[in-house]
């Protein structure tokens, strides 16, 4: 049994980082990236918290921080691909810090509005999950996997929020409309599995009405 919580701080940390280097081609009436910019697309960070484990066996992942990563060896809307000499060098320091234990990792699947699907969109990729499964087996540790949708509507999105399974939270804020979906990598697993439990306050507590 595997819960995650991911807090508000947390949650912010993925949004904003996905939509700063959303497309501006996905854009409605925008085609072209301001000159003179890095590449935009996919977003790749890591997420730290608490593990805790129950006398049953159940573990829960407590994510208070998610922290992107700015230098990449490439990135376009299709993929990214980080370095790992600065993800060593995120690890190292946030690591010092009591309460803040390496969870896992997050990535942005920035679409098209008519290529958007709330659950398709958040679909791993066999290159996730190679990825996924192999910071697992380094790790010796079950991680999670944090896959976010991500959409840009040409006016506010008027919708509500929708939990679709147990690992995902679709819904929208201004004029994006997103879905959090969480999966956890096992030592040794061949595929990644679905969190068991996916509780974010501020992805599913968030309605077009209090944007008003």
């Amino acid at each position: 049994m595997e819960i995650v919580n991911i807090e508000e701080k947390a949650f912010l940390g993925i949004f904003l980082a996905s939509v700063e280097a959303f497309p501006t081609r996905f854009r409605p009436n925008q085609y072209r990236r301001p000159n003179g910019t890095n590449p935009e697309g996919e977003v790749h960070g890591l997420l730290f918290g608490q593990r805790i484990i129950s006398q049953k066996g159940a573990t829960t992942f407590n994510v208070t921080l998610s922290v992107p990563n700015q230098i990449v060896h490439e990135r376009n809307a299709d993929g990214i691909m980080p370095s790992v000499v600065h993800i060593d060098r995120i690890r190292e320091v946030t690591e010092m810090f009591p309460g803040y234990q390496y969870l896992g990792s997050f990535h942005s699947h920035p679409e098209r509005r008519g290529d958007f699907h709330k659950k398709k969109t958040v679909d791993f990729s066999e290159a996730d999950n190679r990825s996924a499964l192999g910071s697992a087996d380094d790790q010796g540790e079950g991680l999670l996997e944090v896959i976010f949708g991500l959409t840009c509507l040409e006016r506010r999105a008027r919708t509500q929020p929708e939990h679709i399974g147990t690992h995902i939270i679709h819904n929208c804020c201004g004029v994006y409309k997103y879905s959090l979906a969480c999966f956890i990598a096992e030592p040794d697993g061949n595929n990644l599995v679905d969190a068991d439990n996916l509780i974010c306050t501020s992805a599913s507590g968030m309605h077009f009405v209090d944007f008003e």
